[in-house]
C-alpha cells in the first residue's frame, strides 16, 4: 500500500525544515546570528519566503530549532562515545597515564571540530551572551553536553581508584575549554592536528585535580 496523502506531506514538510535548519547553519556561520536575516536563508535553501514561513516563525524560531537539532546530534555522538560500562576495569598495576590518554580520546573523538560547526557554536555561545533573554534553549542545551562530560570525567577518575579534588563541573568546564581552543587554534593557524593541545594538556590536568581515594 502506497504512502498517504498526510504521510507524504508531513514528509515533505520534514524535508523542508531540514534544507531550511541547514541553510541557516551556514549562514549563520558565515554571516553571525545578528548579520544572518531571513532572505539570505531561504536564498540559500532554494525556497520562498513562504516556504520559511510556514515551518517557522522568525529568526528566532529557526535559531532555536537549529541549536535543539545540532545539540542533539553531538548529545547523540558523545553517547555512542563516552559509554565506560563495557570496558574491562583498569588493572591497579597498568600506566595510569594510559588509561587517563583513553578517557581523553573518548573526549575527543566526541566532539567535532570541523571548521562550520566551531563556526556556528562560537556564534550561538555569543548570541546567548548578548541576548540573555531569549538564549533559554541554548543554555538548557549546553548544560545537557556539559553534564555528559563531568559524569564521564568523574566515571572514569573513579575507576582509577582516585577522586576529584574540584567541582566535576569545573573540571568538565576547563575540559571543553582546552578541546576548544586546541580545535580553534588549528583553525587559526591553517593546519595540524585540532587535538593536539587537548592531548598534550588534558591527561596531565585530570591528574593534577585528583587524588587516590583514601
Amino acid at each position: 500500500m502506497g504512502e498517504s496523502k498526510d504521510g507524504t506531506r508531513s514528509a515533505r514538510r520534514d524535508a523542508t525544515r531540514e534544507r531550511v535548519l541547514d541553510a541557516a547553519r551556514e549562514v549563520f556561520a558565515d554571516r553571525g546570528v545578528i548579520g544572518a536575516t531571513v532572505e539570505e536563508i531561504c536564498e540559500r535553501a532554494g525556497f520562498t519566503r513562504g516556504a520559511f514561513y510556514s515551518n517557522f516563525a522568525d529568526k528566532s524560531d529557526v535559531l532555536e530549532a537549529l541549536v535543539e537539532r545540532e545539540h542533539a546530534r553531538v548529545i547523540s555522538l558523545l553517547d555512542a562515545n563516552l559509554a565506560l560500562s563495557d570496558d574491562p576495569d583498569p588493572d591497579p598495576a597498568a600506566d595510569r597515564g594510559a588509561f587517563l590518554s583513553a578517557v581523553v580520546e573518548r573526549i575527543l573523538a566526541s566532539v567535532p571540530g570541523d571548521r562550520q560547526l566551531v563556526l556556528v557554536q562560537t556564534e550561538l555561545e555569543i548570541h546567548a551572551i548578548r541576548e540573555p533573554a531569549g538564549s533559554a534553549p541554548f543554555r538548557e542545551a549546553d548544560a545537557r553536553f556539559r553534564a555528559r562530560i563531568e559524569d564521564f570525567v568523574e566515571r572514569g577518575i573513579v575507576r582509577q581508584g582516585r577522586e576529584l579534588v574540584v567541582e566535576p563541573g569545573d573540571v568538565a568546564d576547563a575540559a571543553i575549554a582546552i578541546v576548544e581552543r586546541s580545535v580553534r587554534r588549528a583553525l587559526l593557524t591553517g593546519g595540524g592536528d585540532p587535538d593536539a593541545m587537548a592531548r598534550a594538556i588534558l591527561p596531565g590536568l585530570l591528574l593534577a585535580v585528583s587524588r587516590p581515594i583514601a
